[in-house]
């Protein structure tokens, strides 16, 4: 049990800290903001919808990515788990770099990419925000980026079954987080924190956190130190 619980908590913080970005935070913005709906249970029923829109799509892309670890376990090949968490660490640290990229070079911003549409579209119909948050889940953000190089990594290296919950939980931690910042941005007149140069603060913040902690993990998995107590799950 404590070895799940080193997996499956910080995937479900890391979730709930995913919630406060400021493309999650965008998106419940305009849900409120529009007026999607007078009666508040309706409210949160749009939201409970477009929350599992979101982990349907987390979910699905885990799916796959876990298909895919499958297939050198297919011809008896079992990698190294020291050296798939150094490379998939490498991997990650790659992606947020590429992604610090695109933050710095375009304007990017995952989650967001149909923002524009919400006020137009029929949310009377209950497939709406499932749809919308289906939609809005592929564009992948650099949280998602690391949870499915995890997903990758403890797939290949302990069973399809660790990568699959390592991405549930955190979409878990995702679908429960927008509720209390839904609910606390209830009524309110402004986009709280919409300011580009605040926005791109907190990416490069989060962004450098994760390359430090690769960082770390890659050091660990050189000198075969275990990153995770996890050789008895």
């Amino acid at each position: 049990m404590q070895e799940w619980f080193f997996i499956l908590l910080p995937a479900f913080l890391l979730g709930i800290l995913h919630t406060a970005m400021p493309c999650e935070d965008k998106a419940i913005f305009f849900f409120w903001s529009f007026g999607i709906s007078k009666k508040p249970i309706h409210s949160i029923g749009i939201l409970a919808l477009y929350g599992a829109g979101l982990m349907s799509a987390n979910m699905s892309i885990a799916i796959i990515t876990v298909l895919i670890t499958l297939v050198p376990r297919f011809f008896g090949f079992i990698p190294d788990p020291y050296a798939i968490n150094f490379f998939g660490a490498f991997s990650s640290t790659f992606a947020a770099i590429a992604f610090l990229f695109f933050i710095t070079r375009t304007d990017y911003m995952p989650h967001s990419r149909y923002k524009d549409e919400i006020s137009h579209l029929d949310w009377e119909k209950t497939r709406t925000p499932y749809i919308f948050g289906l939609l809005a889940g592929y564009p992948p953000c650099i949280f998602e980026l690391f949870i499915y190089s995890q997903c990758l990594t403890y797939s290949l290296s302990y069973g399809f079954l660790e990568g699959i919950l390592t991405v549930f939980y955190f979409s878990l931690g995702t679908f429960i987080g927008l509720f209390p910042l839904a609910i606390a941005k209830q009524g309110s007149s402004q986009f709280i924190g919409g300011t580009e140069g605040k926005r791109n603060k907190i990416f490069y913040v989060m962004i450098i956190l994760i390359i430090i902690f690769n960082i770390i993990i890659m050091i660990l998995s050189f000198f075969r130190i275990h990153v995770f107590p996890v050789e008895n799950l």
